[in-house]
């Protein structure tokens, strides 16, 4: 700041003016002129301070777009980029005794949109080589267009590492979590009702670690058993074998993939996996996972799912209230599937119940040193059409008896 005039030598190309606001544009367009920060002012009918601030957050945006103050505002970290920090070397000049910059090394990092964008194309790579299966014939048994089955996966946690000896429980891996998947969907699918359609519900954390560095996605570290493209590989198939198993009995199926705390990039990783295997089936739908609320609405029924690690209860409720509020209104009974916890627990709200699903696993080390547990279960309720519930079928994993570390007679 020189004076009453912004030093600006400056103002960002075409690519740089793609991140600012309209109100924005006008502002660096009066700038370029040369006008004072107090003029523009005046003529936008705001403060001096006000223009001030508006250039600094300006500035700050543009920066984390790429748009380097140092570089004259010129795009210097393309997408899906953004510039973290940059070193400065500085030299002193002989004849004037000040230090003058002499090369500046931009440090770009991936932004967290970035990440994304990147890891979905990433994924879409991955399954443009997947085989899509063929589409099979419906069952011809009989089924109940009035009946819905859903299939709620409690966090199973595929990945996970747990030693039976420390967390006094049972031991856990990938190969066990995936037998104990598959073992309770027979279960379930031989026992369930006929009814015409069934949703799979995943509530989250399908998956152990969000990535390569077996961390949770805020970067918390886990005790995992396997590589992760192992692991990625593994949750793909095992989901498949369960939609798979759900064709045999009915007429289609619905597949809802949340994205949990441990699995935020991993979710959307095998719900494209899915809906590339699954493409040239018409019998089975699989929702996007693009974001964290899914809702579904079936005859008299609201269904909401999410993870539940975010939101409390009560909050949950006027979440779906404010988003599905058309829908809210057609239906006379409503109900959110959340996960998280590992145990169950069904709470009745005003106007819709929320339903807390156990888990399959064992703990891990660091649950099991806190005192947590978990129910060893999976559940498929039946709903009926006009409301209510027809049935509840439970699959229970057998706890470990686990002998005292000495017996004194």
């Amino acid at each position: 700041m020189a004076g009453d005039r912004w030093n600006w030598t400056a103002v960002p190309d075409e690519a740089g003016l793609l991140f600012a606001t309209d109100n924005q544009r006008r502002i660096f367009a009066e700038l370029k002129k040369g006008k004072f920060h107090k003029d523009i002012a005046k003529d936008f009918g705001v403060s001096g301070n006000a223009i001030m601030h508006a250039i600094s957050r300006m500035k700050a945006k543009l920066s984390k777009h790429g748009c380097d103050p140092e570089h004259d505002y010129q795009l210097t970290a393309n997408k899906p980029f953004s510039l973290k920090n940059k070193t400065v070397h500085r030299v002193r000049n002989p004849e004037t005794g000040k230090l003058e910059v002499h090369q500046i090394w931009d440090k770009p990092t991936l932004s967290a949109e970035g990440m994304e964008e990147a890891f979905k194309e990433f994924i879409a790579g991955l399954c443009s080589d997947i085989k899509p299966v063929k589409a099979k014939a419906a069952p011809k048994t009989k089924t109940d267009s009035d009946l819905l089955s859903a299939i709620f996966i409690g966090d199973a946690h595929l990945g996970m590492y747990a030693y039976g000896k420390e967390t006094k429980h049972s031991d856990f891996d990938t190969d066990i979590a995936v037998k104990g998947l598959r073992d309770a969907v027979d279960d379930l699918v031989e026992r369930a009702p006929n009814a015409e359609t069934c949703m799979i519900v995943d509530v989250g954390d399908f998956m152990h670690q969000n990535g390569t560095a077996a961390k949770t996605a805020k970067g918390t570290e886990l005790d995992v058993d396997s590589r992760y493209p192992r692991v990625l590989r593994q949750s793909g198939k095992v989901m498949r074998y369960i939609i798979s198993r759900a064709l045999e009995k009915f007429k289609k199926v619905i597949v809802v993939i949340s994205r949990g705390n441990h699995n935020q990039d991993p979710a959307i990783a095998v719900q494209e996996i899915l809906s590339a295997y699954f493409h040239n089936e018409p019998r089975v739908q699989v929702l996007d996972t693009d974001g964290y609320f899914h809702y579904i609405e079936w005859g008299k029924w609201l269904f909401g799912v999410n993870h539940g690690d975010k939101i409390k209860p009560p909050k949950l409720v006027s979440v779906m209230a404010r988003d599905m509020a058309t829908a809210w209104g057609r239906t006379t009974h409503r109900m959110w599937a959340l996960g998280h916890y590992h145990h169950e627990q069904v709470m009745e709200m005003e106007g819709c119940t929320v339903h807390r699903f156990g888990a399959l696993p064992p703990p891990d080390a660091w649950h099991a040193s806190s005192g947590y547990g978990g129910d060893g279960q999976m559940q498929m309720i039946t709903f009926r059409k006009e409301g209510g519930k027809h049935s509840t079928l439970v699959y229970d994993v057998p706890r470990p008896i686990v002998e005292p570390d000495v017996v004194i007679a």
